[in-house]
């Protein structure tokens, strides 16, 4: 039953992350989006089984999102600048 929540997130997550891009064309928060989903699948996938095996892999999939977004929003930003267009805005805020 977790397998197929885990699943429905996943595609959730990629639909979020496709409708992110389209409506705001910012790649960074369409990234964040995906990869925030992806994570909550991973622990929803961790919930139904606990092996050391599975937190491992939790672990590294937590890792590679940080490691991913840290590298992907760097090349953005010097993209951005070296092709003179403003930098797209990186992180959440709390503004409207």
């Amino acid at each position: 039953m977790m397998m197929l929540v885990s699943a429905v997130i996943t595609t959730f997550g990629v639909l979020a992350a496709a409708l992110a891009l389209i409506s705001t064309g910012s790649r960074t928060l369409a990234l964040g989006v995906l990869l925030d989903m992806l994570l909550a699948a991973g622990l929803l996938r961790l919930a139904a089984g606990q092996s050391w095996t599975e937190i491992v892999v939790l672990v590294a999939i937590v890792a590679l999102r940080l490691l991913i977004r840290t590298a992907l929003i760097n090349n953005f930003q010097r993209q951005s600048s070296a092709a003179g267009r403003p930098r797209e805005r990186v992180g959440r805020t709390s503004e409207p």
